[in-house]
């Protein structure tokens, strides 16, 4: 089992990559063909926006450009082909699965 942090350049290539990990059911239900746990993230703030009191926004918050997607492989070693060049190992991540 390992856990990998990844980023795409959108969340339709991200929404790509994880198609083949799921099949349709009898029912047209998508049903995962491999033991693993995603985690879409999106868009991660980078720096917080400024609120006033109301809530009205002075200034918006910073966002990343790619889309991010954790995942918890759980028969893997390794990222799966066409995986790894999406890998990302960031200084201070937003959270971390124990």
């Amino acid at each position: 089992m390992i856990y990998k942090k990844y980023e795409f350049g959108s969340q339709e290539q991200a929404e790509d990559k994880l198609e083949r990990f799921f099949d349709l059911d009898e029912n047209g239900n998508e049903v995962q063909n491999i033991k693993a746990h995603f985690i879409k993230l999106g868009k991660l703030v980078i720096e917080q926006g400024e609120y006033d009191e109301q809530g009205e926004e002075i200034t918006a918050p910073v966002l990343s450009e790619g889309y991010a997607l954790d995942v918890i492989w759980k028969e893997l070693d390794e990222s799966p082909y066409g995986w790894k060049s999406y890998e990302v190992e960031p200084e201070n991540p937003k959270h971390k699965i124990f």
